[in-house]
């Protein structure tokens, strides 16, 4: 590591955890005080306020207790090690390498029975989300509109950049999401104002209902649902500036 290269977000972490030998400390301090770069950075790695927790606890209330700890007891003792935010982000960088994979073990986390479910696991999903989640994605037009071209296959919908374009908002992804056989669509944003944003289709038989709003996860939610398909936007954009997106979504997606 030299003072050419900005460290990485792990070393950065693992020195806020004090999990670097006395020579990476002093590095990583040395670059702390002569680069602002590198201070910023650090200052906002510290004061990171992701629900982690939040975003974990429902996976006690929906674990197969008997089971897992049958299974458990056939083991022998083992240490399990504590899951820093060292080791948080070397699994959350895995994961996005993992792409889609990924995408299907998080929505697979909540089970909840009613027609909310699927709207508290893309908020479950989205708390993880920040700018730096998005920024380093490809900003290719042709893979947009790959991108488009198959979730709107998948969804029968005719999806291009033109029609899915949000105000305010940078597209930056287009993919499909499986929450318990359920193909759902996530059309991912980022807003240099208020961050990761996120346009999520799925099929639905309920017919048409008009604009609702909720919140969740700290987030502003805006859904509604069609003929054939449900919609919602989520993002920490104020409600009026996702009513206004939802309302062109409307009109440039259904006519």
């Amino acid at each position: 590591m030299t003072h050419t290269h900005l460290p990485s977000d792990e070393l950065l972490v693992a020195y806020l955890d004090d999990e670097l030998d006395a020579d990476q400390r002093r590095l990583i301090a040395d670059q702390v005080r002569t680069q602002p770069a590198v201070a910023a950075r650090l200052e906002a790695l510290q004061c990171a306020d992701m629900p982690y927790k939040a975003a974990f606890d429902s996976l006690l209330d929906q674990a197969p207790t008997e089971r897992l700890q049958a299974m458990l007891n056939t083991l022998p003792p083992a240490e399990i090690p504590a899951l820093s935010r060292r080791r948080f982000l070397a699994i959350a960088a895995s994961f996005g390498v993992a792409g889609i994979a990924a995408d299907r073990l998080f929505m697979a986390w909540p089970r909840a029975e009613s027609d909310q479910g699927w709207r508290a696991s893309v908020a479950q999903y989205m708390a993880l989300y920040t700018p730096q989640t998005l920024e380093n994605l490809s900003a290719d037009p042709a893979t947009y509109l790959a991108q488009l071209s198959s979730v709107g296959a998948q969804l029968g919908l005719p999806l291009s950049p033109g029609v899915v374009d949000l105000p305010g908002a940078q597209f930056r992804r287009a993919q499909i999401l499986d929450y318990d056989g359920v193909l759902i669509g996530q059309l991912t944003y980022l807003d240099p104002r208020y961050g990761p944003l996120a346009l999520c289709i799925t099929a639905s038989k309920r017919g048409p209902a008009t604009l609702a709003t909720e919140q969740r996860r700290g987030m502003n939610v805006v859904y509604w649902s069609s003929v054939s398909h449900g919609f919602m936007l989520i993002g920490r954009n104020p409600i009026e500036d996702l009513q206004i997106m939802a309302h062109r979504v409307e009109e440039t997606l259904l006519g």
